[in-house]
């Protein structure tokens, strides 16, 4: 008996260790980053479109830090010349590749994630892209299943002023070429994705 007890107690502390290093990975394959875009025509009417960015990465650590890295080149809009307008114009994707965003999950909430039950939070976020940094504000729901892996998911839209970021210059030449009488610059942005446990 006297033998056993050490064995468990290491058990315990190993497994605890573990526990304490924990990371999560971004799984590519299961990120999406969707934005609404909403352009007013000349008779006053208005289209929204959803568009997205198709190439992602992101990690959590222990610590609860989320880093997500956007490629602005992966922008797709299901139309190649807007695509292309999008990146040359109002990205500048020759100048700025990424767009980063960084926030912290409290590790609290991170301990307290119980297999299948979801959880929701606010988290304090910041977006640097094109050359500037801005704060956002996210509803998430974090769900963990059997493998340890969390998901998560905005339950509202992120709301982005486009101006705060510079975007509105490219945006304008936008509205000029295509003959609009606007686009709508605030722009809602929504995220899911599945972090597994590395």
């Amino acid at each position: 008996m006297k033998s056993i007890l050490p064995l468990l107690l290491l058990s315990i502390v190993s497994f605890t260790s573990m526990n304490a290093s924990a990371q999560w990975s971004l799984a590519p394959s299961s990120a999406e980053l969707k934005f609404l875009s909403t352009k007013v025509l000349m008779n006053k009417q208005s289209i929204t479109e959803i568009s997205s960015f198709q190439t992602l990465s992101g990690t959590v650590s222990d610590d609860g830090e989320l880093e997500l890295k956007v490629k602005l080149g992966s922008v797709n809009t299901q139309i190649s010349i807007r695509d292309q307008r999008l990146r040359d114009w109002v990205f500048e994707v020759s100048k700025f590749q990424d767009a980063e965003i960084s926030g912290k999950i409290a590790k609290v909430n991170l301990t307290a994630l119980a297999v299948g039950a979801p959880l929701r939070i606010k988290l304090a976020l910041v977006l640097k892209a094109h050359g500037k940094e801005i704060p956002l504000e996210a509803d998430l729901q974090l769900v963990k299943d059997l493998g340890g892996s969390i998901y998560v998911s905005s339950i509202s839209p992120i709301l982005l002023d486009v101006k705060q970021l510079g975007l509105n210059i490219g945006i304008e030449k936008l509205i000029e070429v295509m003959g609009l009488a606007s686009i709508n610059q605030q722009v809602p942005i929504t995220f899911y994705g599945k972090f597994i446990e590395s």
